[in-house]
């Protein structure tokens, strides 16, 4: 058991620090004319220097630079003019890679293009298309999917629960269908706008599925999944309210928006599709090799799982609980 701790604090220590630097945000919106405004949102980390955006070398300043701090991002505002607009001109991101971040680049044009690109590395430079297409947008956001449940360690643990949970492929199927059918919902109710958007208790009501799910392992397993399919699609429509805040923020092409946020969908459950087959063949083999060794890998996953979602709640919880004082 000594053995099962000891995996547990290094695996929730690593995630617990690597979570700390969030992606960095350019968005550039066109007034009219080929006047634009510019927000450059970096995290105000002093472990390492911050990224800087590079625009066009047509165009100029043309208001003072207003920059802030916001919680944890460094913020600056500014106007620029291009007069030779921002068709097939190229903007990237400078010190990303000593930084180990990544940063969202999201243009709004006049007449009415959208283009969000996710920039990872220094020597990657995106160029603004002159048309926009729609195949390029659901290719796009069809990886941006994969990438946000591959990166998003509470919806892995979640899933990780659901494999833990389930004692045969028939059932392992009936679970992650009953979370996909939930999240789904939400995700396509948010992004239209058919229901509100409550993204200020999601993060902590997520952390609070998975502390069930592991509290729910820890015990054994005492009943069919047939009995427990309708509280997780219950859970899966509140994994959907965290998919869909971030997909807000990402943002969706007004002129491909029901093909982006289906391709944005499918991505998710191609990730989580990659994932659940990869997990599971893992422990098909450990089970294979050593029936001890798979009670102690699924030991160490419920307690991984239990701890962050301890940490998570008593982190977000303080962190709903900080920022409603500001409101009496």
């Amino acid at each position: 058991m000594k053995y099962v701790l000891s995996l547990f604090l290094i695996l929730v220590c690593m995630p617990a620090h690597s979570h700390t630097l969030a992606p960095s945000l350019l968005e550039i919106k066109e007034l009219t004319n080929n006047i634009f405004d510019v927000l450059w949102r970096t995290p105000s980390s002093r472990e390492f220097q911050r990224p800087q955006p590079t625009l066009p070398q047509s165009c100029g300043t043309i208001s003072p630079l207003n920059d802030r701090i916001t919680g944890s991002a460094f913020e600056i505002t500014w106007q620029i003019s291009c007069p030779q607009g921002l068709d097939n001109q190229d903007i990237s991101i400078v010190g990303l890679t000593s930084s180990r971040t990544a940063a969202l680049i999201k243009i709004e044009l006049a007449d009415k293009r959208s283009y969000n690109q996710l920039i990872r590395h220094d020597d990657q430079t995106f160029t603004v298309p002159a048309t926009a297409s729609t195949l390029k947008s659901v290719v796009q956001y069809f990886l941006l999917g994969i990438e946000h449940i591959l990166i998003g360690l509470d919806h892995l643990l979640f899933v990780t629960g659901l494999l833990l949970l389930a004692t045969s492929w028939q059932q392992l199927l009936l679970t992650v269908s009953a979370f996909t059918i939930g999240h789904s919902v939400t995700l396509v109710f948010v992004s239209l706008g058919i229901i509100p958007n409550i993204a200020v208790w999601v993060e902590l009501a997520i952390a609070a599925t998975i502390l069930y799910l592991a509290i729910y392992l820890s015990y054994g397993k005492r009943h069919g999944v047939h009995t427990r399919w309708p509280l997780i699609v219950i859970f899966g429509l509140i994994h959907g309210l965290g998919f869909a805040t971030v997909l807000k923020e990402l943002g969706l092409p007004q002129t491909d928006v029901v093909a982006s946020l289906v391709a944005f969908n499918i991505g998710i459950e191609a990730g989580q599709l990659l994932f659940v087959v990869g997990l599971g063949a893992l422990l098909k083999i450990i089970s294979m090799a050593s029936g001890r060794t798979e009670w102690l890998m699924r030991k160490v996953a419920v307690y991984t799982m239990g701890g962050m979602a301890v940490f998570w709640c008593l982190d977000r919880g303080y962190g709903l609980w900080v920022g409603s004082q500001y409101y009496w």
